[in-house]
């Protein structure tokens, strides 16, 4: 029924006309509409507009629950929070929300008149149909199904890492937008993923740590993720936990408030380790990872926190596309661990798939333990 009322709308508003504005001069407006890993992933795209569009305006465009993460980000001029439809990661019951809320975002488009307007989600077809509305003269976002016929300027990203991806499309506004600046490749170690800890969040970070008598020698695990498909029975984690502090290691769980109850069952289960759970800011976290040997965890935003930080990591990858969204760094610092399965729910992350996919559970404990042993030392 959802699907149906979307269909319907979207084409009424596709049909309709809408007159565009006169574009202010030197604006740029970005859309991201995603969680953590998803913008730490487009913030080495936003230092090469910043050095491809000097003296530009940019404005970006994101959900009030990344808000921190870009807040301290010197390549952008001014951050807009907005609570994009279907990232909240909460329900709602009025299918026309989306649409009330769409008209909004048109307005606040509208009133910044930027010149182009990007949408950096692949399929974010509401973001590029609020510029459409909004009568944006240039809208520029990737060639997916979903977005073609709502863009002006469509960029083929297929094949790409998503930090590739991001520098891609933006890369290709900036010479839309009349840049002639020589750009390095689009790699790891000309475009890396870097995280800058603020001195009072290192203290903070030490100050917790030395709080539950944690040593130097210790590890971070961080098992819990936004999707349950992607988790990893707690029961094999705190095996590792118990193999990693037999082998001389403090070994330390992190995870938020919501992510409690999965870190209570590792360490009910694990011989000794210590939890942070829900006591950090996203800051203090980027400084626990910071000061640790290796993070361990399943794909999700923080793993590649813990990549941004320069800490040795280890990614345990079901569902997810590695190649689309694997560690974006030195594959020897940042190992992969996966079986190797394939269904046809791959990439499928929806809610309502449960934890216990079979792609996860065909990843082996002695072979994480392995891992860590090679990169760490016992």
């Amino acid at each position: 029924m959802r699907g149906l009322v979307r269909s319907i709308i979207r084409e009424a508003l596709l049909r309709q006309p809408v007159e565009s504005y006169e574009p202010l001069e030197k604006q740029v407006l970005l859309i991201r509409p995603d969680h953590l890993g998803d913008l730490l992933f487009v913030r080495p795209a936003l230092q090469r507009i910043r050095e491809a569009l000097p003296g530009w305006h940019i404005t970006l465009m994101v959900g009030p629950w990344s808000e921190t993460i870009v807040a301290d980000e010197k390549n952008v001029d001014e951050i807009i929070a907005f609570p994009f439809p279907g990232f909240t990661r909460a329900g709602t019951g009025n299918p026309l929300e989306p649409y009330q809320l769409l008209f909004e975002a048109a307005g606040l488009i509208r009133e910044r008149r930027p010149t182009a307007v990007v949408v950096l989600r692949d399929d974010h077809w509401w973001g590029a149909l609020a510029a459409q509305q909004a009568g944006a003269p240039l809208i520029v976002g990737s060639a997916h199904p979903a977005m073609r016929d709502l863009l002006t300027d469509v960029v083929s990203v297929d094949g790409f890492h998503a930090v590739a991806r991001n520098t891609v499309i933006l890369d290709h506004v900036a010479r839309q937008l009349g840049s002639t600046t020589n750009l390095p490749p689009v790699d790891f170690e000309h475009v890396p993923l870097i995280w800058r800890v603020k001195e009072t969040e290192r203290q903070r970070a030490r100050h917790v740590l030395a709080e539950r008598n944690v040593e130097q020698r210790f590890v971070v695990i961080h098992p819990g993720s936004g999707a349950q498909v992607k988790l990893w029975p707690a029961e094999r984690w705190a095996g590792v936990v118990d193999r990693i502090a037999a082998g001389g290691h403090s070994v330390v769980l992190t995870g938020s408030e919501s992510e409690l109850p999965l870190l209570r069952r590792i360490a009910s289960l694990a011989s000794a380790s210590h939890s942070l759970g829900g006591q950090t800011s996203i800051g203090e976290l980027a400084a626990v990872f910071e000061q640790a040997q290796a993070v361990l965890g399943v794909d999700s935003g923080p793993l590649h926190l813990a990549v941004a930080t320069g800490t040795p990591t280890i990614h345990l990858y079901g569902p997810s596309d590695v190649g689309v969204y694997g560690p974006w760094g030195d594959p020897a610092r940042h190992r992969v661990l996966r079986a190797g399965l394939t269904c046809p729910a791959c990439g499928n992350l929806d809610p309502s798939r449960p934890e216990g996919s079979g792609c996860m559970l065909a990843i082996q404990l002695e072979h994480v333990v392995d891992t860590f042993n090679e990169l760490v030392g016992s």
